[in-house]
């Protein structure tokens, strides 16, 4: 015990001898030292609970297990030294993107096993405050123990898994693109729109492509589904236009026979980022507006196109972010994006955020037949099967993903294709949408 404690208290004086280098003399490495030493505690609380159960193995063994488990500091310490020296901003997006998921894996699976061996540690800690000195009470410690072990077993192979599905989710479910189908009949539906092909696709989020391989990929499937419209909903950046350029000639490839529709997500505005002037804000905004020109992408900024098929008019209109939620901008405008539509036409609304069809579509415009959304990403975490759905995204939003009605409305919510913050999907995969009007 004493020599555990010696231990302790010579680690903890070494992290403050360097933490006070650090803040001193190298202000530059405040940030990812303190962000590596509290990642590194938590580590070391959870290899307390596991080097223990390592003794019966070889020596061999225990040093593998060893070195894999301290992997993740190893590369959290290098990648801090790094950011140091050179921004993020300046990394090749490989190095950025799976920096910063291997980060967001290593503290989501730290999660579960620091918080079931914390209670472990104080039914530790309860069981040393001698109540009562019975036969009984030691059958009481003896159950207590097995509690003890459970819980610190349960902490870890959970621990386990989760890291496991995030680093599946990484390599295999970012690019594992399904192709959703449903068929509709729409408000005002005429036997002349019989097979029109909807293609929706939403949240691109370009600056998570580690590479165009998948890009390129995506849209040979989109472009095989011989779309009479694509309709992508919002989010083709993350935080500046400058992510999207390297993507332009994959983009351009994607046809449909009556144009691709776009509108704006709540990351398109740039204001996620850190700006010098509002100038510079503006400037990037404007690239982004000059990109979709580029592309020849049809931007609906809260107005409509009338698109006439086989003889029939549909009112396709688009409004900018719109959100109940008052962290994400505002700034559609419903009323004039559907301004002077023509009477009787099947009317689609593309709309990024889904709370927008509770709130203003569905009780203020019943003549809006069909609204697309996506914005949500399924949470990019969760379950579906035939028989059952599962997703944090439920406790956010009402509708998360997939078709939804409300009397002769529709709302459809993509899955998204991109990736935002983690750079991965678990269970819940990239979607390309085909909606048929039958």
């Amino acid at each position: 015990m004493l020599k555990k404690f010696a231990f302790t208290l010579f680690f903890i004086l070494l992290v403050l001898m360097f933490g006070y280098i650090v803040f001193t003399y190298f202000p530059a490495f405040r940030m990812p030292y303190s962000f590596t030493v509290i990642l590194a505690l938590f580590h070391y609380y959870v290899w307390t609970a596991i080097r223990y159960r390592l003794n019966k193995l070889s020596v061999f063994i225990r040093w593998v297990i060893t070195f894999l488990f301290w992997i993740p500091v190893l590369i959290l310490f290098i990648g801090g030294i790094t950011l140091g020296f050179w921004p993020m901003d300046s990394w090749s997006p490989f190095m950025r993107i799976y920096f910063i998921g291997l980060i967001f894996t290593f503290i989501v699976s730290l999660i579960l096993p620091v918080v079931f061996i914390f209670i472990a540690d104080i039914i530790r800690f309860l069981q040393t405050i001698p109540l009562f000195f019975s036969s009984k009470k030691k059958r009481k410690e003896k159950n207590a123990i097995s509690r003890k072990k459970f819980l610190v077993n349960s902490g870890l192979a959970l621990g386990g898994v989760v890291l496991g599905s995030m680093g599946f989710g990484m390599l295999h479910g970012s690019y594992h693109f399904k192709i959703f189908r449903e068929k509709l009949r729409l408000k005002n539906f005429t036997q002349s729109l019989e097979g029109f092909r909807i293609v929706q696709i939403s949240d691109f989020h370009l600056g998570t492509w580690v590479n165009k391989d998948p890009l390129i990929r995506a849209v040979e499937e989109i472009n095989a589904l011989d779309a009479d419209v694509i309709f992508f909903t919002g989010d083709l950046v993350n935080t500046i236009t400058e992510e999207a350029f390297p993507f332009f000639e994959e983009l351009s490839n994607m046809k449909a026979k009556h144009g691709i529709f776009a509108i704006l997500g709540n990351h398109d505005y740039g204001k996620y980022n850190r700006w010098e002037s509002e100038e510079e804000e503006q400037e990037n905004f404007d690239q982004l507006l000059d990109f979709y020109t580029s592309l020849e992408w049809k931007l609906l900024r809260n107005e409509h196109f009338v698109l006439n098929f086989n003889g029939t008019d549909m009112v396709i209109a688009g409004v900018e972010n719109w959100s109940s939620n008052p962290r994400f901008p505002r700034l559609g405008n419903l009323p004039k994006a559907l301004a002077d539509v023509p009477d009787g036409a099947v009317q689609i609304l593309l709309s990024h955020d889904p709370s927008h069809w509770d709130a203003e579509v569905v009780p203020n415009f019943p003549s809006v037949g069909l609204t697309l959304s996506g914005h949500t990403h399924g949470f990019q975490v969760g379950i579906e099967t035939p028989y059952f759905r599962w997703s944090p995204a439920q406790y956010l939003y009402k509708n998360w993903a997939g078709l939804y009605a409300e009397a002769d409305q529709y709302l459809y919510v993509n899955r998204g294709i991109g990736a935002i913050g983690f750079p991965g999907r678990i269970g819940i995969r990239p979607e390309i949408t085909l909606i048929e009007l039958v």
